[in-house]
């Protein structure tokens, strides 16, 4: 794929705000770094709460590059979010995952 050259045309570009509910999502992270590694690995098959997992990860590292912490993960700034979508192809896919991006859902990106 490498070397491809595309373009966007036709598009209008708008810019989208989103407000963000900080004591909201705190509860959520807790509710999720809290869990046992069994009902985490549940919730990485469920679209619904892989969702949410997502939301929460996408959030925390925007504000954390935003507050120029230097978010990074052994994967890189995105290695988090790139294996939640690895759990959407395959429930396969979120049981060999799911440890590790407990851990790093837990100890890495943290709210705090």
């Amino acid at each position: 794929m490498s070397g491809i050259k595309y373009e966007i045309q036709n598009r209008k570009l708008r810019s989208y705000k989103h407000t963000f509910d900080y004591n909201f999502c705190k509860q959520k992270y807790d509710e999720y770094a809290l869990m046992d590694l069994s009902k985490f690995k549940k919730c990485l098959k469920k679209p619904e709460k892989l969702g949410e997992i997502g939301h929460l990860c996408s959030f925390i590292l925007w504000v954390k590059n935003k507050d120029q912490d230097e978010y990074r993960d052994c994967l890189g700034d995105y290695g988090l979010i790139h294996l939640l979508f690895h759990c959407l192809e395959s429930k396969h896919n979120a049981d060999i995952h799911a440890e590790y991006i407990h851990t790093l859902f837990k100890e890495d990106i943290k709210l705090v």
